[in-house]
Order: C-alpha cells, then structure tokens, then sequence
C-alpha cells in the first residue's frame, strides 16, 4: 500500500512540474475566419470587447507585417492589425490547459475580416499536447462580435 501511495504521490508531483512555453505569435493551424460588413475600427472596437467580455485580455498589438510577409492588404491604403492575447490557464484533472489567441484584422470593401487563431497546450508527463481547434470559444467570440456592430 506504501508503494502505490508513494507513486502516486510521485505522479502528482512530476505532473506538476512542467513548464508551459506559448508563443506570443501562433502559426495559422486552423485559422477561424468570419467577414463582418462594418468599418475597420467598428470592428476593431467589437473585438476588442468580445475578447473582454469572454475573458480574453489582450497583451499587444501589431501590425501583421512584422510576423507575415505573405499578408498584405489587398488595398494599399487598407488597415490591418494583429491582436495578441494573454495566456490563460485552465486547471484540469492533474495539469492546466494553457490557451492563447491571436486576432487579425483586416479591412477589405465595405467590410472587415477577422481571422481568430487558437491553441492550447495541456502538458502531459513526457510531451506537451497542443490542440489549434475550439469552435465553442471561437463562436462566442464571433457572435459577441455580431451583437456588438449590430448595435
């Protein structure tokens, strides 16, 4: 019985141990993306709020061209913005989820794109399991930012 309670108590501590390293910039996995027909900063200020209002805080924001090369406008004069979120954590059975959002914008004809990236990194004892979908947070996201330029 000492021995099971010994590798337990072995488990519990090893599980906890783990350093959890998310890039502020995420690669485009899974990219969730939705056109909203408002003016860019209409939709900059809604996404700003919906990722408020989900508990999404945001950490920076850039201009997509100093992460991608390959994305630009397709009207020169066009605006565009890279959001950057803070981690969060999520305590699950013996670890934590460590999530985090990129949100970038960019104003086309008459409307806004927005693409919404996700991951989450939940360690494990020996590797680090990272999954680039949630469609239930994305959605939230999303359809907050549809109330909010409606109004």
């Amino acid at each position: 019985m000492k021995k099971i309670w010994l590798g337990a108590a072995l488990f519990i501590v090893c599980a906890g141990c783990v350093s959890v390293k998310i890039p502020k910039y995420l690669k485009d996995e899974f990219p969730y993306k939705k056109k909203f027909y408002a003016s860019f900063d209409e939709t900059l200020t809604a996404t700003q709020q919906a990722l408020l209002d989900n508990g999404w805080h945001i950490s920076d924001m850039s201009s997509p061209s100093v992460f991608e090369q390959d994305q630009a406008p397709l009207d020169p004069q066009g605006k565009q913005i890279l959001i950057f979120t803070e981690m969060r954590q999520t305590p699950i059975v013996l670890t934590s989820r460590y999530m985090s959002l990129n949100v970038y914008l960019l104003s086309a004809d008459n409307s806004t794109d927005v693409e919404i990236r996700y991951l989450a990194i939940t360690p494990m004892l020996f590797k680090n399991m990272e999954n680039y979908k949630n469609d239930a947070v994305v959605n939230k996201i999303f359809d907050r930012i549809t109330e909010l330029v409606k109004k």
